[in-house]
């Protein structure tokens, strides 16, 4: 973390061909995926540029790839509980998937709009006939149901701080285990603003955070749903370690650029591995994916 904030500072972030960042990343956090790489199958390849808009468009590969872990991992380490959450849910795609391919368990969707998993329900009987164990909750990601006892928290993309407060909720309840990829790391503590850049993934950002600061300002739903009191910007970084090593002010600009920079999406990330290891969980993690098995919950990586 204390090399890649240098590389910040200095500047070297968000190259046009992200040759150098990526030179930067291999050097800093090479053992890191060298280490999911031993644990893990594959890691899905992508044969577009880093943050391109093919990159971003096909995070869809990795969603699959999370899936597989949580389908593989969870049965066999997490006994005693069969209740799968997926926070963030959206329109439930995800979360009818896994509980298609885990039919002795109880997943839940939940979501504090219910309109994206209503339309999917739609068309969900064309792909999963007879499921059963699915359930969508309508639910603030930020006042969850804490008497729930989940053996995993799952979640597949969660914009900003809604990845933080869907942490926070696996915590709370001891989960076993979160499987999850994080999202939107420029909306962290209520931000909205994207330093401006040339190129597609730019301007995709800057838009959609128009949308996002106008449905804050005017709580018009369902923008304002992505931040809350509890994560402001004075309430990052999370983890001790990063306390010591930037203020609130060094990670809000860190925010503001990662939407080119994958330097800074992983400054963000790694402020969370050592949250949730100072919160008595294992980590790995790799390209925005986390695996995170809590140290007194049985058997892990």
């Amino acid at each position: 973390m204390e090399s890649l904030l240098g590389e910040f500072g200095r500047g070297n972030i968000a190259d046009k061909d992200r040759s150098r960042e990526e030179r930067t990343i291999q050097a800093h956090l090479g053992e890191y995926h060298a280490a999911w790489d031993r644990v893990f199958p594959r890691f899905p390849e992508c044969r577009y540029r880093r943050r391109s808009m093919g990159w971003e468009w096909k995070r869809g590969r990795r969603d699959a790839y999370l899936r597989s872990l949580i389908v593989a991992w969870v049965p066999c380490n997490a006994p005693g509980r069969r209740l799968i959450v997926n926070p963030a849910t959206v329109y439930g795609r995800h979360a009818r998937a896994v509980a298609a391919q885990l039919p002795s368990y109880h997943v839940i969707g939940a979501d504090i709009d219910h309109r994206g998993n209503r339309l999917y329900r739609m068309i969900s009987p064309l792909f999963y006939r007879g499921l059963s164990n699915y359930e969508f909750v309508r639910e603030d990601v930020y006042q969850p149901d804490l008497e729930r006892r989940p053996a995993a928290v799952v979640f597949f993309g969660a914009c900003g701080s809604v990845t933080d407060g869907s942490m926070d909720y696996a915590l709370a309840t001891k989960t076993p285990f979160l499987i999850c990829r994080s999202c939107c790391h420029d909306n962290i503590g209520g931000n909205t603003v994207v330093v401006r850049r040339p190129g597609g993934v730019n301007r995709f950002f800057r838009f959609k955070n128009y949308g996002f600061a106008r449905g804050k300002a005017k709580r018009l739903w369902p923008y304002y749903q992505y931040f809350s009191d509890r994560y402001q910007a004075g309430d990052y970084p999370r983890s001790k370690v990063a306390r010591e090593l930037m203020d609130s002010e060094t990670i809000l600009a860190v925010a503001r650029n990662s939407a080119d920079s994958d330097v800074c999406r992983f400054l963000i990330d790694l402020d969370r591995c050592q949250f949730l290891d100072e919160n008595g969980y294992d980590v790995m993690y790799r390209d925005e994916l986390f695996f995170a098995h809590r140290r007194d919950g049985g058997s892990a990586p």
